[in-house]
Formats: structure tokens, C-alpha cells, sequence
């Protein structure tokens, strides 16, 4: 028996149901991230910057897509149009013509839908564009102002910066992609006429290969493509001015003399080739425009290339000092605009001797404000003292000033942020990471001059609770710079926790975060997070807010990703507020003549990039409780004024920050670094030193850092200092930096900044004398190695594997001479040890003896007492006798006490241990006072050494 089975409908239904899954998942992930950007951006009250730039994005995609597939289209229909009604009969023309009388039917739809997918891959590609749209559409009357506000003219065209900037990138970016897409629409219109018979390669002999129609078409295209490639010679002119061929950036000897010529020649040769193009269209023939285009490419050759390689090797070459110093005269002069190196106030300042104690009296507050802690040091300490809670912890240390008991202080601050990570793995669930620890706690200062007995940090702000000054009025932080969870949510069912012990928290009373007032927007954000739990959670409820981008540096860079931003923000309690403060820059490579830098190696690779112009108008504050952020600008920088047309609700004017907020504002150190970095060459304004090289500076090597080759050390960080400046009339808080000559190790010039608010960024170059050798860091340090009390300290306290770590190395102006410091952290060997501040070394004035104190204040008081013009000499200890025998006398009690002090070591007991060395350091302190003071003839005090041993262990330098 047979079965015949009959054939049915094949099923459809799972592929319908799978293309509505695939439909409903991408339609979800653009929803979700759609309206959550539309909710984010309105939480942070920027709204107008989304809708700003989504319009600006869909305008260029639908302009410019719309504009490809216009060209195309209408291309590809000519090109049908044009086919020839008759065929020659040969098999490859066979094969052609299966194939287009089998597509013929469906080319009315799929010539269209093809131009059209193309168009929006454009689109796609040219909406990424609009940031340089921007700066051409809004720079209308922008310009760059020289001091006395002037319009700043380039040598070459007579053209402000502003057009190199703004204007010129876009021009070129139309040029360029006019010219790819008419370079595309060729190609694909000659593949249409390929398959249309318009063009028939294997076309017998005597046939014409190219119809006439397609020949005059063809014609068009490529006469449209020689006027834009015109058009790219001629803005390439424009483009010599950042050219890197001569000794500087900027248009050299041979840029102007034979490049530029050059270029304007092959934008007449490229018109010609033009309308070669546009003829042939009557002549229908390829010679004379093949000709043309081939003597383009032999014009290019020749005049692009071959000239100019010519007049540099040898016309330039033999004579390049003399044919390149007006051009250098030019790059000086722009590179100083461009990092606002001409503002810099330069001056030339004598050296003295050491510095008296009546001076280190006159300039009290600077010395007392001495900086001993470094940062990773001081971070280490902060953890391992003030932490108290595995779910909290400290990500940075930062350098400011503060009134406390109405003195300016300068402190380290740090501000205890939430670690959920640091949870045990099992209390690590869903609600704990994202609804009960939400939020860091208050935060902790400590003097940056001060120590405890023990070597420790003396906090003035601490404790949990927070207590001291500067004191904090809400001490939640909820947003900071880290970000171990994507989201947290307050204001649910779950109690957050503050700290271990404390009363119930209180519900979040601040604007941060978004409201999730509907089970849509739960469902969006358990879309966008792949976390169910936001929708089916108990705990969340109508009033909850959900906080995302908390990381400062994310939620800060969202609104503003056309600008660039210092490595680092920084922690500020401002009127009792946590909040964070990010310096922003505007930056770019297209300013005429200025040197590009690369900002990695100047910033010490904490900036990528490469840059010819830098400014700081931006300060990005974050509030840290409700995360709302304020742009305060400085509205007169150019490129900033474009971007404030741009956005004008965007920026707040910097006059209009509150007084208490602008006293927290600091001169951004990557600025200054690169500042530094440019300066170092561009203090020579005269073009044959410049070329010479006869005096450029170097920023001196950290000579903290254990490296066996000098070069490879990195350089010296710059540091905040309360200083007075030679000159300045009272102390600032001032971020400095030494030079030495380039290739050498003595200083040459010191580099200060000013951050307070009635000086803010005047920067102040001293320039030292001539033929003085003013010992630099390297110099200083090498001696402080070999000095025998600090030899005999460290060797004690490396004995039993303790590591001893170095301080920042600062070099401290004070009046007409210098203060060199040096502070030393021992760790101890035991395990979950931290650095400890053991002793300070103070040398003073260049060529100064070194002096060792258990706290900067003893050693200050020792370079006092050593330093001429100093405090009376010591009366003599008990027991009489001569100098000679006295100190030999308290050196022999030195060496008792370090002897019992190495016993206490062994056993573990520190504080027996510090209590020994600290009376040690005292009999040696009164031996060196005693001999620098009253020394019979024939007693000789010991001299400081000068040889280099390598020192056992270091920190890591950080600002």
C-alpha cells in the first residue's frame, strides 16, 4: 500500500516570531539608550546640549546621505538612459546580457534601494563630523587677539588663526569628501555602463568601445573630479603653515619659495585638465584630456615634489641658518602665542648665600608650609589609618589651601569614597551593591608639613563621623572618581548605609539621579543595564532615583567631549560641600606656525596627543552629593567663545563662581607642564641663538627615582607651594618648577604660577646669572647621599630590610637663595607596615652644608643656625671643656642612643626605637650647632660629601 503525501505552506511562523524577537531587542537597546540620555542629560539641567547635537548629527547624515545617493541616482538613471539600443554580438556581450535582461525587471526599485543603503552608510560616517561643522557654522567674527588686542595676522596669507581653526578643517573635509564621492559615483556609473553596453571592452576592433553617449558622461564625472582636486591644491597651500619640513614647524624657506608656487601651479594644471574633460564632451575622444591628466601627474611629480626636495638639499641646506631665520623668527613668535609663553613675566634675579635665621623668620609662612608628604605616601597612610570600613576606601590625594584658624594652610585632602568591591564575597548581593552602600563618607586632611611622633600624617580632618576643619556640612559622596558598580538607586525600601554603628541613614534629600516614576522607565534601565532585578525589586519604588555616570570623569566629559581634560580632579570641601574640581582645555594642532608638542612626553604620559596651541578656560565643578556640574569659562578664550555660540547655555562665566569656590581653584599642572616643556626652548626669542641651540633648558630629572642612567629618569614633577616668590609681596599658593641647561645639572631658572584669585595664572619665570653654578636637584641630592649623618641614618635603618623611601625633592625660593628639601619615609619590614616620616634633610643655598632633623622644624632650625648671619652659637653643653671635646662628647652620646635605638628595632618596639633616635639626632643636631658656631681654631667641622651613592629604595614621583 502507497501514501502520497501532500505538500503544504512551509511554516512561517517561527521566522515571523524570530523577527519580531530580533525587532523588539534592537528597538529596545536604541529606546534605552535613547531616553536615558534624554533623561541624563535633563537630571544634569544640559538638555539643549543632546538636542544641540542629535540635530546637528541627523542634519549632516540626512544632508550629505541625501546628497550621495542624489549624485548617484541620478548617475545610475543616466547611465540606463544612455544605453545603446544596438548590442555587439560577442560571448562575453552575452553573458552581459542574461544578466541585465534578468535584472531589468527589478531595477526600478533596486537602483534606489541600493543609492539609498549607500546614502545612509555616508550619512552615518559624515554625522561624525559634527564638531567641525560646529566651529565653521558658529565662528562668524571670532578671532585670536594679540596683548593689546589686535588681530593676530599670519606672515604668509594674512589670515587670522581663527581661519586655520575654524573655517579651513571644514573646507577641507567638504573637499575631501566631494571628492570621494564623485570618485565613487564614477566607478559604480562606469560598472553600469559596463553592464548596460555603453562601455564593451571586448568590442571587436572596429567597434567603438565607449558609445558616445557614455564617453560625454563619463566626461562630466571626471571633469568634476579635476575641479575638486583643483580645489584641494588650492586649500593645500593653506596647509603649509603647520608643514614639519624646516628646522621649526610652520612654512620654511622651501615651502614658501618653491612649494607654494608649486601648488598653485597644479591648481591651474588641474582646471585645465578640468575643462580637457568638460571639450570632450564635443570632441568625444580620450587624447587630449589622457594628455592633460598625464601632465598633472608629471606636474605633481616634478613640481610637487622633486623642486622642492631640490631647492632643500641644495639651496637650503648649505645656507640654512641665513634662508631659515625669518621663518624661525615666525614659529617663535606663534608657539609663544599659542601657549601664552608671551605673557609669562621674565626676570633676572641674583643668587646670594645662604639664608640667615632672620630671613627664614621674614618668611615664616613659607617655610612653615614646607610640603613633607608625598602623595603616594600620604595615600598609603590615609588608607591604611583612616579607612575604618572594607567598603570604603581612598583613590587619590590632592594638594590645596585652606583657611584653618584664620592662617592659610595647605593641606592634603582625600575624600573617603564607597567601595562595593571591598565587601566580603558574601555580603557582595544585588541590594547591598546597588541600594544599601550608595555612597562614600566625608573625607580626611592633613597638613602637608606636618608630622606626629610616630612619623605619621597630623589629620586636621578625620574620624568617622567626620571630625575638624575643614569641617563638612554634608558629608555623602555620591559622586567621585570611582566607579565599582554601574548604578546605584536611593530612596528605596532598603536602608543606605552610612558607616557601621550609626543611626539610620536619612532618605537622600539632593536632586541626583533619575527618577524612576513609572515600571517604563524601570524596564528601559534594566534594558540598558541587563539587570532584571530593577524591574522586579520590592524595594524600588515610585520615589527612587536611579544615580548612573557616577565617575566624575565620565559624567564630566559626556557634555563637553569637544574639550580635552587634565589628568587628574581634584577633591575640595567648599563651604562645607564635597566637590570635585576638573580643569579643561581647548586644544588644537591647527594653529599657524605654533610647535606642536607632544603632550605624553611633556605631562610625563599622563595627556596623549600631539597639540600646537592650549588653554585652560574651563573649570568643571562636580558637586559631590547631588553630582550637578557647572562649567565656569573664561569666555574670552576664541575657540571656547565658538563653542559657547554653539551651547549657550552651557557655560557659566568664571566672574560668577562664588569667592569661596574660586579660592579653591588651581593652576592646572598638565598646563604648566607643558608650558614648561615649550618654554624650555622658546625662551630664546632670537633666531640665530634658536638655531644654534645655544642655551635651551631642560626640566631636571627627578633625582628621587632609582635609575642607573639619568636619562631614563623621569622628569621633575611640578609642585603647589604656600611660597613667596622673590618679589611678590606676600605668600600665594604657587605651583613651581626648576630648569637646568639642557645636557647639564645646574639650575638655571626657576618657573612659578600663581592660583590665587587676585593673581591667578601669572606665571613668573627667574632667570639666574650667568657664570654662577647654582647647584641643581641632581647636584643637591647627590651630595645629600653622602652626607655622613644621613649616610649613618640610612645604613642604621636598612639594617634589618626596613625600605626607605624619598620624598618629593623641592626646591623652595626665599628671597635671593634657596632652600633645598628633602623629606625620607622609612617602612618597617613588618608585614601591612606604612611608610613613616623618619627625618627631613634641609640644605641651604646652593653649595649649602646639609642638615638632618628628625621634623622639618629641626632641621630648619639647624640650617638657620649653620647659615651666616644666623642665631648665636649654642652655649656649651654640661661638663665644659673645648669645643673639640664637646662634640665629641655628644657625638659618643649619639652613638648610645643609635646603638639602643637599632636594639628596640630588633625587637619590634617602634616607639622605643623613635624615642632613641630622636635623642640621638638631638646630640648630633647640638654637635653640628656647636661646631658650624664656636669651633676653637683647629676644630673643623664635618664637611658635606659630594659623591652619589644610589639610594636603596624610592617613591614614586606624583604631583
Amino acid at each position: 500500500m502507497s501514501t502520497v503525501r501532500i505538500a503544504g505552506r512551509p511554516r512561517r511562523w517561527p521566522f515571523v516570531v524570530l523577527a519580531v524577537v530580533v525587532g523588539l531587542f534592537i528597538l529596545l537597546s536604541v529606546l534605552s539608550g535613547f531616553v536615558i540620555d534624554v533623561l541624563w542629560y535633563r537630571e544634569i539641567d544640559q538638555s539643549a546640549v543632546f538636542w544641540t547635537t542629535l540635530r546637528t548629527k541627523v542634519l549632516l547624515g540626512l544632508l550629505f546621505g541625501l546628497a550621495f545617493f542624489a549624485l548617484l541616482y541620478v548617475n545610475l538613471l543616466i547611465a540606463r538612459r544612455l544605453r545603446p539600443t544596438t548590442r555587439v554580438l560577442t560571448p562575453d556581450q552575452e553573458v552581459l546580457d542574461r544578466i541585465r535582461d534578468l535584472s531589468d525587471p527589478f531595477l526600478r526599485w533596486l537602483i534606489p534601494a541600493g543609492a539609498a543603503v549607500l546614502g545612509l552608510f555616508v550619512g552615518i560616517g559624515v554625522s561624525r563630523e559634527w564638531q567641525t561643522f560646529l566651529l565653521w557654522r558658529h565662528s562668524g567674527g571670532v578671532a585670536f587677539l594679540d596683548a593689546n588686542d589686535a588681530s593676530i595676522l599670519d606672515p604668509v596669507f594674512d589670515r587670522n588663526p581663527a581661519f586655520y581653526i575654524f573655517t579651513l578643517p571644514w573646507l577641507e573635509f567638504l573637499q575631501g569628501w566631494l571628492f570621494s564621492a564623485l570618485v565613487g559615483v564614477a566607478i559604480l556609473t562606469a560598472i553600469a555602463h559596463v553592464l548596460w553596453g555603453g562601455i564593451r571592452p571586448q568590442a571587436p576592433a572596429f567597434a567603438d568601445k565607449v558609445t558616445p553617449a557614455a564617453r560625454a558622461h563619463l566626461s562630466v564625472l571626471l571633469g568634476l573630479i579635476m575641479l575638486v582636486k583643483a580645489w584641494g591644491y588650492w586649500l593645500g597651500r593653506y596647509d603649509l603653515l603647520t608643514s614639519t619640513r624646516g628646522v621649526v614647524e610652520g612654512a620654511s624657506y622651501t615651502d614658501v619659495k618653491a612649494q607654494l608656487p608649486a601648488l598653485t601651479l597644479l591648481t591651474v594644471v588641474a582646471v585645465i585638465c578640468a575643462i580637457l574633460f568638460f571639450l570632450n564632451i564635443r570632441l568625444r575622444q580620450w587624447a587630449l584630456p589622457l594628455i592633460a591628466v598625464g601632465l598633472l601627474v608629471l606636474a605633481s611629480v616634478l613640481l610637487g615634489t622633486a623642486y622642492p626636495a631640490f631647492i632643500q638639499r641644495f639651496r637650503v641646506v648649505p645656507n640654512e641658518q641665513e634662508l631659515e631665520s625669518p621663518y624661525i623668527q615666525r614659529n617663535i613668535a606663534a608657539t609663544r602665542q599659542a601657549f601664552g609663553l608671551d605673557a609669562f613675566d621674565e626676570q633676572e634675579r641674583n643668587v646670594g648665600g645662604p639664608l640667615t635665621a632672620n630671613q627664614m623668620r621674614d618668611n615664616e609662612a613659607t617655610v612653615r608650609n614646607i610640603r613633607q608628604w608625598r602623595v603616594p605616601v600620604m595615600l598609603e597612610n590615609f588608607q591604611s589609618l583612616e579607612r575604618f570600613r572594607q567598603y570604603y576606601d581612598f583613590f587619590d590625594v590632592d594638594v590645596d589651601r585652606y583657611l584653618l584658624d584664620g592662617e592659610p594652610r595647605v593641606l592634603q585632602v582625600a575624600a573617603r569614597e564607597i567601595a562595593q568591591d571591598g565587601l566580603d564575597a558574601s555580603a557582595q548581593t544585588w541590594q547591598n551593591m546597588h541600594l544599601a552602600y550608595t555612597h562614600g563618607y566625608g573625607g580626611v586632611a592633613a597638613p602637608v608639613n606636618t608630622a606626629t611622633s610616630e612619623g605619621q600624617p597630623a589629620f586636621t580632618l578625620e574620624n568617622l563621623p567626620p571630625e575638624g576643619e575643614p569641617a563638612i556640612e554634608q558629608p555623602r559622596i555620591y559622586f567621585g572618581e570611582s566607579n565599582e558598580v554601574n548604578f546605584v538607586v536611593v530612596n528605596t525600601t532598603t536602608d543606605e548605609i552610612d558607616f557601621s554603628g550609626a543611626a539610620e541613614a536619612e532618605p537622600y534629600q539632593g536632586t541626583g539621579g533619575i527618577q524612576l516614576s513609572n515600571l517604563l522607565e524601570r524596564a528601559l534601565f534594566a534594558w540598558r543595564f541587563r539587570d532584571y532585578n530593577l524591574l522586579v525589586s520590592n524595594a524600588i519604588t515610585s520615589e527612587s532615583r536611579i544615580m548612573i555616570y557616577r565617575d566624575i570623569q565620565t559624567r564630566v566629559r559626556k557634555a563637553v567631549p569637544f574639550l580635552a581634560f587634565d589628568h587628574d580632579p581634584y577633591f575640595a570641601i567648599v563651604d562645607g560641600h564635597p566637590s570635585w574640581i576638573w580643569d579643561a582645555y581647548t586644544v588644537t594642532d591647527q594653529y599657524p606656525y605654533s610647535q606642536a608638542v607632544d603632550v605624553g612626553e611633556a605631562t610625563g604620559q599622563r595627556l596623549v596627543g600631539e597639540a600646537n596651541y592650549l588653554r585652560n578656560p574651563v573649570k568643571a565643578v562636580v558637586n559631590a552629593y547631588d553630582g550637578t556640574i557647572t562649567y565656569y569659562a573664561d569666555l574670552s578664550e576664541p575657540i571656547l567663545q565658538v563653542w559657547a555660540r554653539a551651547f549657550p547655555d552651557l557655560f557659566t562665566p568664571r566672574e560668577d563662581a562664588p569667592e569661596d569656590l574660586q579660592e579653591h581653584f588651581r593652576y592646572p599642572e598638565n598646563l604648566f607642564q607643558v608650558q614648561a616643556f615649550q618654554y624650555a626652548n622658546y625662551h630664546v626669542t632670537q633666531p640665530a641663538a634658536f638655531y644654534q641651540k645655544q642655551d635651551f633648558w631642560q626640566i631636571p630629572h627627578d633625582p628621587t627615582i632609582d635609575a642607573q642612567d639619568t636619562t631614563a629618569a623621569p622628569a621633575m614633577s611640578p609642585y603647589y607651594q604656600l611660597t613667596r616668590l622673590p618679589g611678590q609681596d606676600s605668600e600665594r599658593f604657587n605651583l613651581v618648577l626648576p630648569f637646568t641647561p639642557a645636557g647639564r645639572l645646574n639650575m638655571v631658572a626657576l618657573m612659578g604660577a600663581s592660583s590665587d584669585p587676585d593673581s591667578y595664572g601669572e606665571v613668573t619665570v627667574f632667570g639666574f646669572p650667568e657664570g654662577r653654578n647654582i647647584e641643581g636637584p641632581s647636584q643637591v641630592f647627590a651630595r645629600i647621599n653622602q652626607d655622613p649623618s644621613f649616610s649613618e641614618r640610612r645604613t642604621l635603618l636598612g639594617q634589618t630590610g626596613s625600605q626607605i623611601l624619598f620624598g618629593d625633592f623641592l626646591v623652595i625660593p626665599i628671597e635671593e637663595s634657596f632652600l633645598y628639601v628633602q623629606p625620607v619615609y622609612v617602612r618597617a619590614a613588618q608585614e601591612a607596615s606604612i611608610p613613616q616620616l623618619t627625618f627631613v634633610v634641609v640644605v641651604n643655598g646652593s653649595e649649602g652644608n646639609v642638615f638632618v632633623g628628625d621634623s622639618l622644624e629641626e632641621a630648619i632650625a639647624l640650617a638657620a643656625g649653620g647659615g651666616t648671619g644666623g642665631e648665636p652659637p649654642p652655649e656649651p653643653p654640661d661638663g665644659g671643656g673645648t669645643v673639640e671635646e664637646q662634640i665629641q662628647r655628644l657625638l659618643a652620646e649619639a652613638t648610645q642612643h643609635f646603638e639602643a635605638a637599632q636594639a628596640a628595632l630588633d625587637e619590634g618596639d617602634l616607639g622605643t626605637y623613635q624615642q632613641e633616635v630622636d635623642l640621638a639626632q638631638q646630640a648630633v643636631a647640638e654637635a653640628v650647632a656647636l661646631a658650624a658656631g664656636g669651633a676653637e681654631p683647629g676644630a673643623t667641622p664635618t664637611p658635606s660629601a659630594s659623591a652619589t651613592p644610589t639610594p636603596s629604595a624610592s617613591a614614586t614621583p606624583t604631583p
